[in-house]
Formats: C-alpha cells, structure tokens, sequence
C-alpha cells in the first residue's frame, strides 16, 4: 500500500530494480531453459505490475504471442487504454481460450479507494469467465482454499462466495464477512490478499483446461 502512494518518480525508481530482474530472468528462462515450448505468466500485485509491463514490451512479437497459454495478471489493473495501445494483449472471452490475460480486483460491494483498481479496469470474473455483470452463484466456486504461512494448506471452502464486476471494474465478492477479511493496509473491505484464495481450485482447474486447449501441447496431469 505504502509503494502504491509514492510519488511517482520514486516509485518508478523503485519499481526499476524488481522489473530489471524479472526481465534478466525471463530472458534467460527463453534462452536457456524454454526450449520452444508454450509457457505460462501468472502474477499477484507487484508482480503483475511487472508482468503487464513486460507483455508491453516484450510481447510485440508473434512468436512470443504464438506460445503463450494464458497470463494470470491478477491484483493489480489492465486497462481499457493497454488494451487499445498493445493489441496483442487480449482478455479471456470463455473459459477455455489461450493466448489471453486474466486479470480482476476483489472486493466487497461498498468497497472504496483500492489504489490496485486503475480507471478503466478491466475484469474477467473467475467463476464464469466473462466480463459481463451477471452474478455467478456461488455454487459454481469450487473451493476457496487458505493456507497456513508455512504454505500448507489450512482449510478448503467448497461454494465459498459468489462473484460479479461492478460498474468501475471491481470483482466484487458477496459473501465474505468483511471484517474477517479486511486485513492489512489496504482500505476496509479490499480483498487484495485473497485474489487467489478466494478462487483458488477455480483458478487451479482453469490452468488445466486452457493447457489442454492449447494447440500442440500435449500434457497429461
């Protein structure tokens, strides 16, 4: 939260460093360890910051387009001006699409002030895999999963919440209590921290169904 309001010339300063690596890390995983295969990105925050960042630059490349599965840019935003600058950065439109981004924020419905939700956000909901504002019931969440912070597993919640994007963006979550789940500095009732828990085994099975959808690839798991 700190990072996210500084000046911008800081944070452009700051963010430089993380960005170098990545990009350092990425070019040798290409050059070094890819071998001509399709690939993933999957990101959370900064993370995703750096990724999107690097989709602009790095990306206006067919070759790069052709092998790319699906980008996982969550917590942070892809904007409706990224998209109309880099055409090859391309939203999911079903569940079963490649050479797509992901992207949302969540929150609760009278969520304010997330400094991760950008004007113009756009927003793929992780339960039906549309951008439209349809509710998806929460019978269609296949588990919510929460872990321990030695990485284990904690719990599994089967039809934890349900989900729908609001008029600025948001993947807003119904169900949560929001004080249970309004953590850390973020503004009260901004889920940053469960991006991913949240829609956990949804987001699990959804890797499996775009591998397998995609052309070529043969991957058994």
């Amino acid at each position: 939260m700190d990072v996210l309001t500084m000046p911008e010339d800081t944070l452009d300063k700051y963010f430089a460093i993380g960005y170098n690596d990545v990009i350092k890390a990425f070019v040798y995983y290409l050059d070094n360890l890819n071998d001509g295969r399709p690939f993933i990105l999957a990101g959370h925050s900064q993370g995703s910051m750096v990724l999107i960042k690097l989709m602009k630059e790095m990306f206006d490349n067919p070759e790069l387009q052709n092998r790319l599965v699906v980008a996982y840019l969550i917590g942070y935003s892809v904007t409706s001006e990224d998209l109309a600058k880099y055409s090859w950065m391309k939203l999911a439109e079903s569940e079963d699409d490649v050479g797509v981004i992901i992207t949302y924020n969540t929150q609760s419905e009278d969520a304010t002030d997330s400094p991760v939700l950008l004007p113009g956000a756009q927003c793929i909901n992780p339960l039906n895999w549309t951008t439209t504002t349809e509710t998806a019931p929460k019978e269609l969440n296949l588990g919510a999963v929460f872990f321990k912070d030695n990485g284990e597993i904690d719990s599994v919640v089967p039809q934890f919440t349900n989900a729908w994007i609001d008029e600025n963006g948001a993947l807003v979550a119904g169900t949560p209590d929001v004080d249970v789940y309004s953590v850390g500095t973020f503004p009260r009732g901004i889920y940053h921290k469960y991006d991913y828990n949240f829609f956990y085994n949804n987001l699990k099975k959804n890797v499996r169904v775009r591998v397998k959808n995609f052309p070529g690839l043969e991957w058994e798991f």
